[in-house]
């Protein structure tokens, strides 16, 4: 029992040690200077199509078509075939 917890208590640690250093690692790509520059350019927005609200129904809408269509199995109730199975068992008897 008390290998099960060392080794437990090594992965923990190990754990921690790794979480550590990508906690470190991600800080270090952040930026500590500010540059405050002014400029008077004419700026440009973009609306990508994905960024409107309308997309985002209209996807929603065909998904939820799509997941009914494939649900209900795409046939008919009419043109099912049912196959009935008639099982006869034969048994010898003592006469």
């Amino acid at each position: 029992m008390k290998l099960y917890m060392q080794n437990f208590s090594f992965k923990g640690l190990y754990l921690l040690l790794a979480a550590l250093i990508y906690n470190a690692v991600s800080f270090a790509q952040d930026s500590t200077t500010t540059a405050t520059t002014t400029t008077t350019a004419q700026t440009t927005t973009e609306n990508t199509w994905y960024a409107q609200p309308w997309a985002w129904v209209v996807g929603g809408i065909i998904l939820v078509l799509v997941i009914v269509a494939l649900s209900r199995g795409g046939g008919s109730k009419g043109s099912t075939d049912r196959v009935t199975v008639t099982k006869t068992i034969d048994r010898e008897t003592d006469v």
